[in-house]
């Protein structure tokens, strides 16, 4: 047909030639451009009703408008040849560029996210490719990319498709697979109705055709390779893979399209999020050829934090936030968010030998649970190839989530703690290099008898006693508060008095619900327990506890703070109970006790007194060091809330955040006295003193019926 004319396209070199037709450049006479025509072979597609769903497909592609779609300019007839004239591209297809070991991430990011640009760009058009492979993909000599063929490839009969496609045949009256079967997705085997999603397969086999220099799925024959869709988990990516973007792939490649992202704006988001996080690799590890990785993390704002500096550590199920403020504390900017999408339940600041280390645990149902580090304040952070906190393989066990980052004492700069779920406890003598598990609690004889609490067996606090460096306390929700006085070697339960409600036995051994305690270091003899049902009190180092819990309008709660100078002071937040986990009555207050639980007063001001309806968890309330106190709370519900003046007052700080569950404050480097004093003045307090007497609160009958009543 070269040299011929079809229409107004002067046919002048074939491009092409497959299954479907020839594709040709063609020379368009009244606009004077190139273009690709494509005639199709007259045996394709038989029947009339068929052609006449071919064109309604390509119709429906020539409406797309992309920068990454080949454009479709017009579907014509001329002497019964049926031909579609489309952009030309000039390029060279994706397949013939990814070599034996795949292409450099940067580029497979720089492709991936083009492509998965002009599927959400088709698919909010109801246009599904249905034939996404390596081959329909071209890439411009300036690096763009060009999606082929959108729409075309549906319900093709076999002898239409070029010999790399292959099909395979349904019940009658339903329509036949089409597509390249190495990027089928499982319910197209399956005979399944398939939808976008297949395409969002197709994208995840691609990704990983391009990172890996190879298929994912393989076999020698059909069956074998279908085999392997439907059956078989990838092979991990190469060394080097970026977390994030393995991750992005294995959820492009779940088996259940309900599991997979749902739209591909969403597989965009997340390839944007790993694009912007430059891996860079550092020394290599001795015996690790892959190196330590930082994540360089760009396009989000940053704080700035200077000596005297309040900092404010904020994890929430959807990632973490930075806030800092000058000791003032009257303004603050923020930073974030950081890892997007995780969980973010417990935070820690390290300014032993001179670090100034955030620590992060970010756990996700998909990529799993990660130990991360920042030593610039969250412009770059340690990104593990593997778990850096594990079970070992015959402990039978394995991770859920890190509750708890405990720092070892000031003398010990290297030593660290990890409270992890399923309740244990990790070691670490390498400033968070290696960690490894403390198999005197993991082994200890009670530990499958403990039951999960309502958010899992998790270990969520750990205490050191300053004064004792071989004592230490852990709290476990459902096993109890356990003591070890020889460094962790040796566990003993300690929850003499603690009354358990909803067990048989009221007092037993352990298996307590423990929600939270806390120590003073100046009082390390005393300790305070917020528990499921009571908040208690021991003054023999855990031997025997009681119940303090008169005053407050409720004994259930989670979050419990102790005033760093004052060792009678302590601040809760009450929650109605366990069948409904919201402030009672609507009315968000703190309650706080001056004379180590005896007494307890409201503290409200400035905080909803009607219809709040908020909660807050065991680690998502802090006090700062500075004079006059600050302290600081988050909500389920998104809302931080800080006072300044002892919990006196109490101001918004942020809000629309999601729900926060961790909180934690640090001062950096020595307060400026200036600015020390300023804030006395305006506050009108000065070390230790509060003007507002203090309200001693009698026994209230009716807190006592409620509590009688719930138990």
């Amino acid at each position: 047909m070269i040299g011929q004319v079809l229409g107004h396209y002067h046919i002048l070199s074939k491009l092409g030639e497959g299954g479907m037709g020839v594709v040709y450049r063609a020379h368009d006479e009244i606009l004077h451009r190139d273009v690709a025509l494509k005639v199709l072979a007259k045996s394709s597609p038989p029947g009339t009703s068929s052609r006449e769903h071919l064109l309604h497909e390509a119709r429906a592609s020539s409406g797309l408008s992309h920068p990454h779609i080949c454009a479709i300019y017009e579907i014509g007839e001329f002497g019964g040849e049926l031909y579609i004239v489309m952009e030309l591209v000039e390029g060279m297809p994706l397949s013939e560029m990814i070599g034996p070991e795949g292409l450099p991430v940067e580029a497979v990011l720089r492709y991936g996210t083009q492509i998965a640009g002009a599927l959400a760009h088709s698919h909010d058009r109801n246009v599904i490719h249905r034939d996404m492979k390596s081959s329909n993909i071209v890439v411009t000599p300036e690096g763009v990319i060009k999606v082929l063929d959108f729409g075309l490839a549906l319900r093709l009969q076999k002898d239409a498709l070029d010999p790399a496609t292959q099909t395979a045949g349904t019940l009658e009256g339903t329509d036949p697979i089409a597509g390249t079967l190495a990027y089928m997705a499982p319910e197209v085997l399956r005979g399944e109705k398939a939808d976008h999603r297949a395409d969002l397969w197709a994208l995840g086999v691609v990704l990983y055709e391009a990172v890996s220099g190879r298929l994912p799925f393989r076999g020698r024959t059909g069956f074998e390779v279908s085999s392997a869709i439907l059956h078989e988990l990838p092979e991990t990516l190469p060394p080097g893979t970026p977390q994030a973007l393995w991750a992005t792939v294995q959820r492009l490649l779940t088996k259940e399209p309900s599991q997979r992202y749902q739209r591909a704006g969403e597989v965009l988001a997340a390839l944007e999020a790993v694009q912007s996080a430059s891996m860079i690799a550092t020394a290599p590890t001795p015996g690790d050829p892959r190196g330590p990785r930082t994540t360089v993390l760009r396009g989000i704002p940053h704080i700035q934090v200077k000596s005297g500096d309040v900092l404010m550590l904020v994890g929430t199920t959807k990632g973490a936030f930075l806030l800092r403020s000058t000791a003032e504390r009257s303004r603050w900017a923020v930073g974030g968010p950081y890892f997007h999408g995780h969980s973010v339940y417990t935070m820690a600041y390290d300014n032993r030998a001179g670090r100034h280390r955030l620590w992060a645990s970010t756990q996700s149902p998909m990529w799993g649970t990660f130990l991360r580090s920042s030593d610039d304040f969250g412009k770059t952070w340690t990104n593990p190839l593997d778990a850096n906190v594990k079970f070992p393989a015959d402990s039978g066990a394995s991770l859920k989530n890190i509750w708890q980052i405990c720092l070892g004492p000031s003398d010990e700069p290297d030593l660290l703690y990890c409270g992890v779920e399923p309740a244990a406890l990790f070691e670490s003598r390498d400033a968070g290099e290696t960690w490894s598990l403390v198999h005197g609690l993991f082994d200890h004889p009670h530990r499958h008898r403990w039951t999960p609490g309502n958010g899992g067996l998790a270990l969520h606090t750990i205490v050191l006693d300053p004064a004792n460096k071989e004592r230490m306390y852990v709290a476990i929700s459902s096993g109890g508060l356990y003591r070890s006085d020889d460094g962790g070697k040796n566990w003993q339960a300690r929850n003499r008095g603690i009354r358990v409600s909803f067990l048989p036995s009221k007092y037993p051994e352990f298996g307590q619900c423990v929600h939270k305690f806390v120590m003073h270091p100046a009082r390390p003899e005393r300790l305070f327990l917020q528990h499921h049902w009571g908040v208690y009190r021991s003054d023999d180092n855990a031997e025997s506890w009681r119940d303090v819990g008169n005053g407050v309008p409720s004994d259930f709660g989670f979050a419990m703070v102790m005033h760093p100078r004052h060792p009678d002071w302590l601040y809760i937040l009450p929650v109605e109970s366990d069948e409904f986990r919201c402030t009672p009555d609507g009315r968000l207050r703190v309650y706080r006790t001056r004379n180590a639980g005896d007494s307890w007063e409201p503290l409200a001001r400035g905080l909803p007194q009607k219809g709040a309806y908020e909660t807050v968890l065991r680690d998502a309330m802090t006090a700062d060091s500075l004079d006059p106190l600050g302290l600081y709370f988050g909500t389920r519900n998104g809302v931080l809330y800080g006072s300044t003046d002892e919990g006196r007052s109490w101001k918004k700080i942020l809000e629309g955040l999601p729900a926060v569950v961790c909180v934690k404050t640090v001062q950096i480097g020595e307060p400026r006295a200036a600015a020390q004093r300023k804030a006395a003045r305006k506050t009108g307090t000065s070390s230790g003193r509060v003007k507002r007497p203090l309200a001693k609160m009698r026994r209230s009958p009716g807190n006592s019926a409620r509590r009688r009543k719930k138990r």
